[in-house]
């Protein structure tokens, strides 16, 4: 017979994982809406022609640019499976968020606890950068899953007296698949492996020899990039277009945002971490090894970003910084609840509810500008796409004289339209009696192009303000003069 005194003490218990569960599903909500930004600028239209091309093509393609090629392929897969609508470009990169936040339920929750796993919650989930990265036809998104998963399988090694051969296995997968992501992403699985091999000499001589078959695998299965990339990547470097380093501040401004009240939430967690490895003296040894080894990548990765800037050349971006983020956030969760487990009960709440009111309130702005601006854009992009749209007939031609708007960006927008872009007006013609649609600065068409327009029997119907790759341009309607 059921016992009738079970059931609340069974909900009571399952509670607070199902409101973290919720808190996890509304954060997925909000942050899924991001997914319908039409506003893709340069480097993302570089991914989707990448994932144009064949399968065996996009490793030499890729080799040009200063990435690898494992996002390419990752996000041509998700095409192939769901289809080339524009969604499905930012649902690529959304599915490393909803992995996250899936690995923080599932492995972070039994692990640490509800509390860090919360935190940890409201500094990813929320965040204006996870919002833009994860969403983002780009590999920041996946790159900070797999270094978030590698230093936790490094933590899973640290932790266990004999740890499973199947975390020596997630550390080498992991790392791999972060290093053909994003190469700051190797350097920051690089960190890890750094901070593992330093707990083995100090603490764990036994895990050396595992260590060191694990480091090697890596640098085996990373040389077929290398041989490939390693010539190219030397001249990307010397000729990459970055003229001045960035900024400590944008770096920063991707951990918990730029607002007052985001700086002190930074300065507290920090300290907390600082803390932590000091005190309290029975804090785990494992729990303290993930903290100092996301401070160690979070401070080594701009770094050697900054050295090398000052000693070669400028390379180093503040987004580079975004795959260490997740192990960073992680890290300061941890130290953060097991601090506040060392109060009384009473206080452990309140400080609890303080800290995550105080992250959330930090992020609570830019998120919110973030959406707006971007629904603001996107009205302003459906307008631009239903002037042509309504205008166009067969004939018609529609010309770029914007440097950003060149033919991939036409190709994507008007994949059925006579399109392509250029300097020259003559090119810019249409066919006998069609109209033309010229995409230009912010202001009337002067000099050449008036001239050239005005002798071909074209006459300006009307214009239209337009954002294409991020760019603030118009749309000039021509017409021809009899019409």
């Amino acid at each position: 017979m059921t016992n009738p005194h079970r059931s609340p003490c069974t909900v009571r218990r399952l509670l607070p994982d199902l409101l973290l569960v919720a808190f996890a599903v509304v954060l997925v909500v909000f942050a899924a809406l991001f997914t319908t930004n039409q506003n893709f600028w340069l480097d993302e239209y570089f991914s989707i022609h990448a994932a144009s091309l064949g399968w065996e093509e996009i490793a030499s393609y890729t080799a040009g640019d200063v990435h690898p090629p494992l996002y390419y392929y990752l996000l041509k897969a998700f095409l192939s499976l769901l289809g080339h609508a524009p969604v499905i470009y930012r649902v690529a990169s959304f599915a490393a968020y909803l992995l996250t936040i899936g690995m923080a339920l599932v492995l972070f929750r039994p692990t640490f606890g509800r509390l860090a796993t919360f935190l940890f919650l409201c500094l990813m989930g929320p965040n204006a950068a996870s919002l833009h990265y994860f969403t983002e036809v780009r590999m920041y998104g996946w790159a900070l899953f797999f270094v978030l998963l590698c230093g936790f399988a490094g933590y899973r090694l640290v932790e266990a007296d004999h740890p499973p051969r199947r975390w020596w296995v997630t550390l080498v997968a992991a790392g791999l698949a972060a290093g053909y992501l994003h190469y700051f992403a190797l350097l920051a699985v690089a960190f890890v492996y750094l901070a593992l091999l330093v707990y083995s000499l100090v603490r764990r001589p036994a895990l050396l020899r595992n260590w060191g078959i694990a480091a090697a695998v890596c640098i085996v299965c990373y040389l077929p990039w290398v041989a490939v990339a390693a010539l190219r990547l030397t001249q990307q470097v010397s000729t990459f277009w970055l003229q001045e380093p960035p900024a400590l501040q944008e770096t920063l401004e991707l951990i918990v945002g730029d607002q007052l009240s985001s700086w002190l939430a930074l300065f507290l967690l920090v300290l907390g971490c600082v803390a932590y490895l000091v005190w309290p003296r029975q804090a785990p040894a494992a729990n303290r090894w993930l903290v100092a080894t996301a401070l160690l990548t979070a401070v080594g990765l701009p770094a050697f970003g900054y050295a090398a800037t000052y000693l070669v050349r400028p390379m180093y971006l503040p987004r580079y910084f975004f795959p260490a983020a997740g192990l960073l956030w992680l890290g300061m969760a941890v130290a953060a609840s097991g601090l506040i487990r060392q109060l009384r009960p009473n206080l452990q709440r309140c400080s609890g509810v303080l800290l995550a009111a105080l992250l959330l309130y930090a992020m609570a702005e830019p998120a919110q500008t973030a959406l707006r601006e971007m629904v603001e854009c996107n009205a302003v992009i459906t307008q631009e796409l239903a002037f042509v749209q309504d205008r166009y007939q067969e004939g018609d031609r529609i010309y770029s004289t914007v440097d950003l708007v060149d033919q991939r960006v036409l190709d994507f927008f008007f994949p059925e339209q006579n399109t392509a872009a250029g300097t020259d007006p003559g090119a810019a013609l249409p066919e006998s009696g069609g109209s033309l649609f010229l995409i230009y600065q912010e202001e009337d068409p002067t000099g050449a192009w008036a001239e050239t327009l005005t002798q071909a029997g074209l006459q300006m119907d009307s214009w239209q303000g337009a954002l294409l790759d991020n760019t603030w341009c118009r749309i000039y309607y021509y017409v021809p003069a009899a019409s």
